[in-house]
């Protein structure tokens, strides 16, 4: 059946105008975001075989480059999508910015956007203020797929231009692993130990995934600047 052949009070655009979006099930939203079907499929069949194959959640993950596999779906629609997922993104960012980052959760939610379509290692920097709202944020991404290096020298002076009361650390893994390497820790001890004499807090270095999170705090992994490098001076007398 062709979309035309449906009553008007069957059609998802006329259900939306006459009821509200919230009255819409998800596959009539996604056949009025993709607009149109094809010569052999109308677009509430094309909806309906994507709901099949994705849930919303991997869908609105999805690159423009799997997007137009999707039968039914060529480059105008992919981009009607991206644009639409990624205006949902800005204002579930809007309202998370109003937020005061008072534990590990909210950070993973503030920064999930910028990190869960990335196969590169990225660090993500959020300036705060004595009310733990964010001042700034800052992204610094690797050339190639791992090992981009963190910049203390930036870090420190947007602390100063900021007058941030304090920061929050996050990182990626590509491999999507979320354990600290030894390098995470070393890095981390190094950047706190910095800040410290500023008086200026690191409140948590988060190691963002896919599906969750490891948050140094939560570990117990933090304020171990002197323990790190009284470790590392016995480990260095030891093996001289």
């Amino acid at each position: 059946m062709k979309l035309k052949e449906l009553t008007l009070n069957d059609r998802p655009r006329e259900r939306l105008i006459a009821k509200g979006a919230n009255a819409l099930s998800d596959v009539e939203l996604l056949a009025i975001m993709i607009g149109s079907g094809t010569k052999k499929e109308n677009v509430l069949d094309i909806a309906l075989k994507i709901t099949k194959n994705y849930t919303l959640k991997e869908l609105k993950d999805l690159s423009y480059q799997k997007l137009i596999m999707i039968t039914g779906i060529k480059r105008a629609k992919a981009c009607q999508l991206l644009a639409c997922f990624e205006l949902a993104r800005r204002a579930h960012i809007l309202d998370l910015k109003k937020e005061s980052l008072t534990n590990a959760k909210q950070i993973y939610n503030y920064l999930y956007a910028d990190f869960y379509l990335e196969d590169r290692e990225v660090i993500g920097i959020i300036y705060l203020d004595c009310k733990l709202k964010p001042i700034k944020k800052s992204l610094f991404s690797s050339v190639n797929s791992f090992d981009v290096e963190l910049p203390l020298k930036t870090i420190v002076h947007e602390c100063l231009d900021n007058k941030a009361y304090g920061i929050v650390l996050a990182h990626n893994h590509p491999s999507n692993e979320l354990n600290p390497s030894q390098a995470d820790l070393a890095v981390t001890y190094e950047l706190e130990k910095i800040l410290t004499t500023m008086e200026i807090n690191l409140f948590d270095h988060l190691i963002i995934g896919k599906e969750g999170y490891y948050s140094f705090l939560e570990h117990g992994l933090l304020n171990r600047a002197f323990e790190y490098n009284f470790l590392g001076d016995e480990d260095e007398k030891s093996t001289n």
